[in-house]
């Protein structure tokens, strides 16, 4: 099943294939954004979404080990 998706501002649009089981793991956003509206996020496999509208708006950060990137609006985060 895919799901249409957009950040808090709507400016970045992503379809996401959902698994028949669900996500194998959920995780609760800790930016103060997130918090404020108890965000849930999960990890997909990129060949699992794509970039509807926006792509030009994603900015990558690098967390930590600077081995996962991580893809945020530049207008939201």
């Amino acid at each position: 099943m895919s799901k249409k998706l957009t950040c808090h501002c709507e400016k970045v649009e992503l379809e996401v294939n959902i698994p028949s089981e669900g996500f194998k793991k959920l995780m609760r956003c800790n930016c103060s954004l997130c918090k404020r509206k108890g965000t849930i996020m999960s990890i997909v496999k990129n060949d699992e979404f794509k970039v509807i509208q926006g792509e030009d708006k994603l900015k990558m950060y690098k967390f930590n080990t600077k081995v996962a990137k991580h893809f945020f609006c530049s207008i939201c985060g």
